[in-house]
């Protein structure tokens, strides 16, 4: 009985020795991390797909994405809005809404947008709006597959 108590206490013991190892291989001090997320800085728009809402052409259903500047999801997600816009710059129209913009607080207002990012599609033509999960927000793949659904939706209603 006490051999397997302690072979018990000895396995538990090794597996929290390889998570310490794990956790102080993979951890990054905090500010290596702040230094490669200047939160002061303004996020860079990525792709000359993404227009002005006001500007956007008919015809398209509008992904709008709300942001603000100090938002680490935000930062995070830009490059991927940036790849998906010019992927999909032919069925949909991209637009961004920076959120700490007091001229931008009627739209704010509007869709009642409390957390970042927050992506909705209006659909024009269907008289439709909706706001996509943030979960889709995580990756590429995610969010394509969100677009993928509205494409499909206008072709069964043939718009």
């Amino acid at each position: 009985m006490r051999k397997k108590i302690f072979l018990g206490i000895f396995i538990t013991a090794a597996v929290a020795l390889l998570i310490c190892i794990h956790i102080l291989i993979n951890h990054k001090p905090e500010a290596q991390y702040q230094a490669q997320t200047n939160l002061s800085a303004p996020i860079e728009i990525p792709a000359e797909e993404i227009t002005d809402l006001k500007e956007a052409q008919s015809g398209k259903p509008s992904v709008i994405m709300f942001y603000v500047d100090w938002c680490g999801f935000c930062r995070r997600f830009m490059p991927i809005y940036g790849k998906i816009a010019k992927k999909y710059n032919n069925e949909f129209n991209f637009t961004v809404v920076n959120c700490d913009k007091a001229e931008n607080q009627d739209i704010i207002n509007k869709y009642n947008i409390a957390a970042f990012p927050t992506i909705f599609i209006k659909d024009n033509d269907l008289d439709f709006e909706y706001q996509i999960s943030t979960a889709a927000t995580i990756s590429q793949e995610l969010f394509e597959n969100e677009l993928e659904k509205h494409k499909k939706l206008r072709s069964k209603l043939k718009i």
